[in-house]
C-alpha cells in the first residue's frame, strides 16, 4: 500500500517533467500541484501494475494534455482576434533595412489575405496551421494536443497548407492587383 508521503517524495521530479511539457512556468506549477493532489486523492485506485513514478508521470502527462486542449480551444479564437486587432491597432515594425511605402503596403495586404484565408479554413486546418506555423509547435506536440497520431498530423498539415494556398490564390484572383496591367 502506497502512502501519501511517498507521493510527495516525487514532487521535484514531477515538477521537472511538467516544466518540460508545459510552455509556461505558471502552467507547470499548476499542473505539478494538480498532479500531486490527484495522485493523493486517487491513491486507493493505484493498482501497482506500474511503479509509483510511472503512475505519476502518466497523471502529469494527462494533466498537461488537458491543459493544452483547453488552451487550444481558447487560443485559436484569441490568435485570430489578436492578429486582426494587431493589424489595426499597432503600426507594423520596420525591418533594419528601410522598405519603401509600396513594399510595406503590399506586405500588409498579403498579411490580410492570409488572415482572411485562415478564417475561411475549417477549424481543424486552422488549428494545425496555427500550432505548427504560428506557435512553432512540433508535430508530436500537435498530435498530443489534438488527440491524433503523428501520421494523421502530418497528413492534416499537408492538406491544410494546400487548402490555405488555394484559398489565398482564390482571394488573389478575386482581387485585381494595383499597378499591373490587366491585358494579356
Amino acid at each position: 500500500m502506497v502512502k501519501p508521503e511517498e507521493i510527495w517524495r516525487y514532487r521535484e521530479e514531477v515538477h521537472r517533467l511538467v516544466k518540460q511539457l508545459c510552455q509556461h512556468r505558471e502552467d507547470a506549477e499548476d499542473v505539478a500541484q494538480t498532479t500531486l493532489l490527484k495522485a493523493v486523492q486517487h491513491l486507493h485506485q493505484f493498482r501497482g501494475e506500474a511503479s509509483v513514478r510511472t503512475w505519476l508521470h502518466r497523471i502529469a502527462t494527462n494533466e498537461c494534455r488537458m491543459l493544452r486542449r483547453r488552451q487550444i480551444e481558447v487560443s485559436l479564437e484569441q490568435i485570430l482576434e489578436a492578429a486582426a486587432t494587431e493589424e489595426e491597432a499597432e503600426p507594423m515594425e520596420l525591418p533594419s533595412k528601410t522598405l519603401d511605402p509600396e513594399e510595406i503596403a503590399e506586405e500588409a495586404e498579403m498579411r490580410k489575405l492570409v488572415l482572411k484565408a485562415l478564417e475561411n479554413l475549417p477549424d481543424h486546418y486552422r488549428t494545425v496551421l496555427l500550432l505548427k506555423d504560428g506557435e512553432g509547435a512540433k508535430e508530436r506536440e500537435i498530435a498530443q494536443a489534438m488527440g491524433l497520431s503523428l501520421l494523421a498530423v502530418k497528413a492534416l498539415l499537408h492538406r491544410a497548407r494546400k487548402a490555405l494556398r488555394e484559398e489565398i490564390s482564390r482571394n488573389l484572383e478575386a482581387k485585381p492587383r494595383r499597378g499591373i496591367s490587366q491585358t494579356n
